[in-house]
């Protein structure tokens, strides 16, 4: 989101990859999970690769800055803190808040944006009861404002400055939002509409002169939409899923390099392409197998720096 002030912002999400029940190596976290059918389960175990991984929200490209793998037994915020400090060198101009789930309120992570001079914004959750409990008790009157959204649902917003922890006694601004919206769904060979209301909670330390309550939201939200355009994407077309050589570095390097073939081929496409083709080669995946049907027959005499020296023979 573009406002005076605030450039950006990168959202840390933790994401699972290559799960496998046989090839695991050292660097493999591990969960127990049930299978079969009901009446005939059994309990097995799941080897697979975890990393926290940051990424741009607020622009209309998705782009990865970058991935730390969580060792076995880590928790995720020690992960989210080492890539921090490394983007921080990296890429510190690119963004201007961290952004991630309710575990990402504690006093360390909170202490090392403010040292950068970078803002925190997170979910509040039942994992901070005392300070979600206040925001409660203060957000329950009238809202500050009300409005509809683009996506028309009609959201209700609750925005208030001031709030401390037992461990941050820096002044905290909380957003509370109503968003109610019809839901419409097929039940029993019958289409039905429902009412639906989902309330969210968000901390952070972005000032309201910086970003006013709507825009807030719509940040808060664009986390769980880059997730999709990118991972989903990734899993059901790129090959996220399948893993090519299970070796830590190996599977570094291939998360890397996807990353930054995916965000290549999206600029090429969005802001490269002319209209025309565009309306030809209308998704990434068309794109990407044009590309690679192109790269399949070309022939090694059409190649620049693969052709022979000298003149080419003239016929008798």
């Amino acid at each position: 989101m573009r406002v005076p002030g605030l450039c950006g912002s990168w959202p840390s999400t933790v994401t699972s990859f290559f799960p496998s029940r046989k090839r695991h190596c050292d660097r493999c976290c591990q969960r127990e999970i049930t299978i079969g059918k009901k009446g005939k389960t059994r309990q097995v175990t799941e080897y697979y690769h975890r990393g926290v991984v940051a990424h741009l929200v607020g622009f209309h490209l998705p782009v990865v800055l970058d991935v730390e793998m969580i060792e076995p037994g880590e928790g995720e915020i020690v992960a989210a803190r080492r890539l921090t400090e490394r983007l921080m060198g990296r890429y510190g101009r690119f963004f201007d808040a961290i952004q991630g789930d309710a575990l990402y309120w504690e006093m360390p992570l909170f202490a090392l944006c403010r040292k950068h001079g970078k803002h925190l914004l997170a979910v509040l959750k039942d994992n901070n009861p005392a300070f979600l409990a206040d925001a409660k008790a203060l957000l329950a009157g009238e809202p500050d404002l009300a409005r509809k959204a683009e996506n028309g649902r009609y959201i209700r917003y609750w925005d208030q400055e001031g709030f401390t922890t037992d461990s941050i006694q820096s002044p905290l601004r909380v957003l509370r939002t109503e968003e109610t919206w019809t839901q419409r769904e097929r039940v029993a060979g019958r289409w039905t509409q429902s009412q639906r209301v989902s309330t969210w909670f968000w901390a952070t330390s972005i000032p309201q002169h910086l970003i006013p309550s709507d825009q807030l939201c719509q940040v808060g939200h664009e986390r769980w939409k880059i997730e999709n355009s990118i991972f989903n994407t990734l899993s059901q077309h790129w090959g996220l899923d399948h893993c090519f050589h299970h070796q830590p570095t190996a599977i570094l390097n291939f998360l890397l390099i996807l990353f930054i073939a995916h965000i290549l081929l999206t600029c090429f496409h969005r802001l490269n392409m002319k209209e025309a083709a565009r309306r030809i080669y209308s998704t990434l995946i068309a794109v990407a197998r044009a590309i690679h049907d192109g790269v399949r027959d070309v022939r090694a005499k059409n190649i620049p720096w693969r052709q022979t020296r000298g003149s080419p023979k003239t016929k008798a």
